[in-house]
């Protein structure tokens, strides 16, 4: 009959897989609370070129998820929209003009959370809110990628 042993080593591996697998549910698994201390803030969310319309079917209320870590950073207050526009050249007067673009818009999504702030960086959940940088978001309504265009303080 063998012997049945155990190794050092053995048990190392298995602790560290456990620790690893732990790890990737504590980054992927969303939260699901919102912290409700610190300063109150708004901070608006600009979508370029949305089919025209698309801010209504976004209601108030609604929990907004940072769709790489599946953080909360929030809830909707307001949504509004915008006729989107570009440049098109006007080859009679020889200028550039600005133009609408037909069943296009830029849709505009509210925001309001808790955040820590401090004179470096305005934190919601880890997530940093900071005015023209790029996001990825979520919600039970729409997803999509645009950038922070506005923020206020509330408190």
């Amino acid at each position: 009959m063998k012997k049945f042993r155990i190794n050092v080593f053995d048990i190392v591996m298995v602790l560290a897989c456990i620790v690893l697998v732990y790890g990737a549910y504590l980054f992927a698994a969303p939260q699901q609370a919102i912290a409700e201390t610190g300063t109150r803030i708004r901070f608006t969310l600009e979508f370029p070129d949305r089919p025209a319309g698309f801010y209504q079917s976004i209601e108030p209320g609604i929990i907004v998820h940072e769709s790489i870590r599946g953080q909360v950073i929030g809830t909707v207050v307001e949504a509004y929209g915008r006729p989107s526009q570009r440049d098109v050249p006007d080859e009679a007067n020889n200028i550039i003009r600005r133009a609408s673009v037909e069943g296009r818009e830029f849709t505009y999504v509210v925001v309001e959370a808790w955040a820590d702030v401090t004179e470096m960086e305005t934190l919601v959940n880890q997530f940093r809110i900071a005015v023209n940088r790029p996001v990825y978001i979520r919600s039970r309504d729409f997803a999509g990628s645009g950038i922070i265009s506005g923020m206020e303080f509330l408190d």
